[in-house]
C-alpha cells in the first residue's frame, strides 16, 4: 500500500495503471515497498523517497533531522544503538538464568551430602552429636525428619525427633521448633555429666530459639533394663535465668543456669500414671535442680538437687505441704487427710562404692520427716506421754545397686515423751512399695501410771493421783510397735503395739 500522505518524488512521470507482475520483473509497474525501482517507498527505504527524522538509510548526507545517539552518514549496522542495548541486557539476563539453573541443578545433585555435613557440623559446635535424618530444604527453612541425636560428653543420654524444623536467617540458623522428642536416660550417668556440658556449651547452644512440643522422658536403672520412670506428653518452656523468682544468682563470671518446666508431664512409674504436674528444672555449673509441681524450682513444694562434684551426691526436700496435695502429686491415695508432712533427704555414694560405675552403685544418706497433725495409735491411758500433734522420725538409708530396696538403719521415732527406736525396709514392688518398721523403747513406769491416773482422773484428784502413782513406782515398760504399710495406701498403714510390764513397787 503506498502511503496517501507522501507525494512522488517525480508527478509528471507517473505510470498508467498496469498488470502486476511477479517479483523479480524490470519494467515499471507499481511493486511492494522494499523494492528497488522509483516507486513510493514506506518509511525507512534507502532510495530518494521522505524519511522521517532520525532514518539512516545508505547515502544519506546527514540533512534529515536525527535522535539524540543515532549515528551519522556511513553507520556501518543501521541499527540503533537502544536495540544494542536491550540486546546485552537480554544476554545478560540469559546468562544469569543459566547460571541459576546451574547452581539449582548442583544443589539438586551435590547439595544433600554438603548440607548434611553443614547441618552436623553446626549442632556438633552447639555440643550436640546429631544424626539429621532425612531433610527437606526450603527457601526460608530447613526440615529434618527421624533425627537421632546425643550430648557430647554426657554418657547415658541419647534422644530421637521426629521432625524439627531450623528457621534460616541470611543462610544461618535462627531458631528451632521441635515435635516428637524423645529423651531416654539410662541410670544416673546423665545427671553427673549435664552440668559439665552446660557450662561449656550451654550459652551457645541456649542462643537460638526453641520451641518443642510432645516431649517424652524416660529413665531406666540400666542398659536394657525396664523403664521406671517417664515423662510424657509435656510441652517444654525454656525460661531465662533472671525471670525465675527466689533462685539464687551465680557466682560472678559463672554461665547462667539452663532454666525451663516442663508443663503438664504425665508421671509414669512403671508404666502406670500415678500423677499428670509441671516439673520445673534448672541445670547450672555445679548442680541439676528439679522442682515438681511447680513452675519454676523454688516455689515447688518437692525439690531435688543434684551434685556430681566433687563426689556425687543429691538432696531432696519437701516443703511444708499437706499430705492431699503430696499425695495427689505423687498419685498416692491419702484419703481426707488433714496432715501437713516436711522433711529432707541427703543421699551420697555408699562407702566403697565404685563412681565409675554410677548407675549401679549404692547409695546411702540420713532421712528426717514431719509430720504435723499425727500421732501413733496408742490406748487413752497413754495420752499424757503422746502429747501435742507432731511426729518426727529420723533414719540412715541405704539404697541398694538396683534400686529396689531401701534398708533403713537407726531408726528413731518421736511424739510427745515417747521415744521409740529400730529398723526398717522399703521394698519397691512396680510401682507400689512395701513399708515395714519395726521399733522398740521404754517407758518409766512412774510416767506411765502417771498418765493413766490423769487419763481417769480429772482436776485435782487427777494431779494426786498422778503424783502418788509416780512416787510409788519404779521400773519400765518395754515397748514394741511392728509397723506395715503400703506406699498407695498410707492412712490405712497398720501398726501393731505391744508392752512388756518390768514396773515394781518403791520401799
Amino acid at each position: 500500500m503506498v502511503p496517501s500522505s507522501c507525494p512522488s518524488p517525480d508527478p509528471d512521470a507517473v505510470a498508467p495503471l498496469a498488470a502486476p507482475r511477479a517479483p523479480g520483473d524490470s519494467d515499471g509497474a507499481p511493486r511492494a515497498p522494499g523494492d528497488s525501482d522509483g516507486a513510493p517507498r514506506a518509511p525507512g527505504d534507502s532510495d530518494g523517497a521522505p524519511r522521517a527524522p532520525g532514518d539512516s538509510g545508505p547515502g544519506d548526507s546527514g540533512g534529515a533531522p536525527r535522535a539524540p545517539g543515532d549515528s551519522g552518514p556511513g553507520d556501518s549496522g543501521g541499527a540503533p544503538r537502544g536495540k544494542r542495548r536491550r540486546r546485552a541486557v537480554i544476554a545478560a539476563l540469559v546468562v544469569v538464568v543459566a547460571v541459576v539453573a546451574a547452581a539449582v541443578a548442583a544443589l539438586l545433585v551435590l547439595g544433600p551430602p554438603a548440607l548434611r555435613r553443614h547441618i552436623v557440623a553446626e549442632a556438633r559446635a552447639r555440643g550436640v552429636a546429631l544424626d539429621p535424618g532425612a531433610i527437606d530444604v526450603g527457601l526460608h527453612a530447613v526440615r529434618l525428619r527421624d533425627a537421632r541425636f546425643s550430648l557430647l560428653g554426657v554418657r547415658g543420654l541419647s534422644g530421637t525427633v521426629a521432625r524439627t524444623t531450623i528457621a534460616l536467617r541470611e543462610l544461618a540458623p535462627a531458631g528451632i521448633t521441635a515435635d516428637g522428642v524423645e529423651l531416654t536416660l539410662v541410670g544416673v550417668d546423665a545427671l553427673e555429666g549435664l552440668p559439665a556440658w552446660v557450662a561449656q556449651h550451654g550459652p551457645r547452644a541456649s542462643a537460638l530459639p526453641l520451641t518443642t512440643g510432645r516431649v517424652r522422658l524416660g529413665l531406666r536403672d540400666r542398659d536394657g533394663g525396664p523403664e521406671v520412670l517417664a515423662l510424657t506428653d509435656a510441652s517444654l518452656l525454656r525460661r531465662a535465668a533472671g525471670s525465675v523468682q527466689g533462685a539464687a544468682a551465680p557466682p560472678p563470671g559463672a554461665p547462667r543456669p539452663e532454666v525451663g518446666v516442663l508443663k503438664q508431664a504425665r508421671v509414669l512409674v512403671a508404666g502406670k500414671e500415678v500423677a499428670r504436674t509441671d516439673i520445673a528444672w534448672s541445670i547450672g555449673a555445679t548442680s541439676i535442680a528439679l522442682g515438681f509441681g511447680g513452675e519454676d524450682v523454688p516455689s515447688a513444694p518437692l525439690r531435688a538437687e543434684l551434685r556430681p562434684l566433687p563426689s556425687p551426691s543429691a538432696s531432696i526436700e519437701l516443703a511444708p505441704t499437706p499430705l492431699s496435695a503430696l499425695g495427689a502429686l505423687l498419685g498416692v491415695d491419702v484419703g481426707a487427710s488433714t496432715m501437713v508432712v516436711s522433711g529432707t533427704f541427703e543421699l551420697r555414694l555408699a562407702a566403697g562404692a565404685d563412681r565409675t560405675a554410677l548407675s549401679e552403685a549404692p547409695l546411702e544418706g540420713p532421712i528426717a520427716l514431719t509430720v504435723k497433725g499425727f500421732t501413733l495409735p496408742h490406748p487413752r491411758e497413754l495420752d499424757g506421754l503422746l502429747f501435742g500433734d507432731t511426729t518426727t522420725v529420723k533414719a540412715d538409708a541405704h539404697i541398694s545397686g538396683d534400686r529396689r530396696r531401701i534398708a533403713l538403719s537407726a531408726v528413731e521415732v518421736a511424739a510427745g515423751a515417747l521415744k521409740l527406736k529400730g529398723t526398717g525396709a522399703i521394698q519397691r514392688e512396680g510401682t507400689d512399695a512395701a513399708i515395714g518398721m519395726d521399733l522398740s523403747g521404754s517407758i518409766p513406769c512412774s510416767l506411765l501410771a502417771g498418765s493413766a491416773a490423769m487419763s481417769h482422773l480429772t482436776g485435782a484428784v487427777g494431779l494426786l493421783a498422778r503424783d502418788l502413782a509416780s512416787r510409788a513406782l519404779a521400773g519400765s515398760v518395754a515397748v514394741q510397735v511392728r509397723v506395715d504399710a503400703r506406699a498407695s495406701r498410707l492412712t490405712a498403714a497398720r501398726v501393731t503395739p505391744s508392752a512388756i510390764l518390768r514396773c515394781k513397787i518403791r520401799l
